[in-house]
């Protein structure tokens, strides 16, 4: 295993240079490697315990392969997560200085997150806690309130949602509960986990077939919570790195840090429930590692495929507090509602002729037949979008779901079938696309 190459290394190194000191080998945390926090805790700061931070140096190793990660802080294009080896040194008032020697590296090929160990004299091992608190907290988002959405993992920083409340259109009961679930934990539900001295935080799911507007509620969701006051972070899973606990766990120390209640937002949870993440993610819904911010937080997760919330997540009490099942349409009232709404200024009242083919099919598909209809409608260079056209482009899309089914079903699998993911993992969504 990598960690116990790296041990035997940083052994090695320690025996070089105090040969008969005690020292303890610990778990590490990987802030301690990143760039960010090496840049901005400078030699001379105090630490608890009247101990002084007095540099750092990198050493070669020949079981790691030196390489930084990268992305936005501010405005600016930083390295971030960085594995090395380093040698980091103190001073303490009264004692001798001492050093830490520490190695970080990915644990295996198939790993995004780094493991860290080091080497600490046993009597320094509180001022070793001290700094490893400190790069924590350098290596936290800064989060500030503002009017749009903290992205965690993305290409951008930001994300300004766009959804207003009442361009959702889903069945009234259910849109009602949710913000009313959201505003009931905010405005008194805080209060109450305090008083029960447990951390404020609460988790929603919103389940449902691909197409049926998680995606779009989420964006909603998100407006709605910045025009009261609250900030939004949203985990990413759309760049290199894919769905990787890492996310999830920065986007935790933020939420944490924050000075406001915030709204997490991570769509396809499912993504993140494979191989060892899948525990870590449990160990966040079962509150072993849930944010505590004293304002509140509340997690908003969406998942296409149910199924993968096994019953250790889904049935456990308190693990996800609501399930809402986001449905396909289901009566004539949504489907109306929904194809005036993408009709637009060119919607006619002999389009509620289609109403019956919508019932059962996602809001995407009303929202792409409405779109396809106006695209033949000025192919034909016609400035209305009659009912045939309207009709010419549901069949379309009737025969493309089909002819789609009959391919999944008849198909035989491929080797990326079982590559554990990873063929998966670069396709996520940007935030809030339409995805769904």
């Amino acid at each position: 295993m990598q960690y116990e190459r790296l041990v035997q290394w940083a052994k090695s190194v320690w025996e070089a240079r105090w040969p008969g000191r005690n020292y303890l080998t610990i778990w590490a945390s990987s802030d301690c490697s990143n760039s960010v926090a090496q840049s901005q805790i400078r030699p001379g700061r105090k630490l608890r315990g009247k101990a002084r931070f007095d540099g750092f140096e990198s050493l070669d190793s020949p079981v790691i392969v030196p390489i930084s990660d990268y992305g936005t802080r501010g405005k600016k294009m930083v390295l971030t997560t960085t594995a090395g080896a380093f040698i980091f040194k103190f001073s303490q008032q009264g004692a001798d200085p001492f050093e830490v020697i520490y190695a970080s590296s990915y644990f295996d090929d198939e790993g995004q997150d780094l493991t860290a160990v080091a080497l600490v004299p046993p009597e320094c091992l509180e001022t070793w806690a001290a700094f490893e608190f400190a790069c924590a907290r350098a290596v936290r988002p800064r989060i500030r309130r503002r009017r749009d959405v903290y992205i965690i993992g993305g290409t951008d920083a930001f994300f300004d949602p766009t959804v207003e409340w009442e361009d959702v259109i889903l069945p009234e009961q259910l849109k009602s509960d949710l913000a009313e679930d959201m505003e009931a934990f905010f405005n008194t539900g805080v209060h109450i986990y305090r008083e029960l001295k447990l951390a404020p935080f609460r988790k929603l799911l919103l389940a449902g077939v691909p197409g049926t507007g998680k995606t779009m509620l989420c964006a909603a969701m998100a407006k709605l919570a910045i025009n009261r006051g609250r900030i939004v972070v949203y985990v990413s899973g759309s760049d290199r790195d894919g769905a990787s606990f890492e996310k999830i766990q920065r986007a935790l120390q933020a939420v944490t840090a924050a000075r406001y209640p915030v709204l997490l937002i991570v769509e396809e949870i499912d993504a993140y429930l494979q191989g060892d993440d899948k525990a870590r993610v449990l160990n966040v819904l079962d509150g072993v590692e849930s944010p505590n911010n004293p304002e509140g937080a509340l997690l908003l997760a969406t998942t296409n495929y149910p199924e993968v919330i096994d019953e250790r997540i889904a049935r456990r009490p308190g693990r996800l507090d609501r399930i809402f099942v986001i449905p396909t349409i289901q009566n004539d009232h949504h489907a109306e509602q929904m194809l005036r709404h993408y009709m637009a200024d060119q919607w006619r009242d002999e389009h509620m002729e289609v109403i019956p083919e919508l019932i059962n099919q996602p809001g995407a598909f009303v929202r792409e037949a409405a779109l396809h209809a106006r695209m033949l409608a000025a192919h034909d260079r016609r400035t209305e979008v009659t009912l045939e056209f309207l009709q010419q482009s549901i069949d379309s899309l009737l025969r493309q779901i089909r002819a789609g089914n009959d391919f999944l079903r008849d198909r035989r699998p491929i080797g990326l079938v079982h590559n554990k993911g990873k063929s998966k993992k670069n396709l996520r969504p940007d935030p809030f696309g339409f995805k769904d």
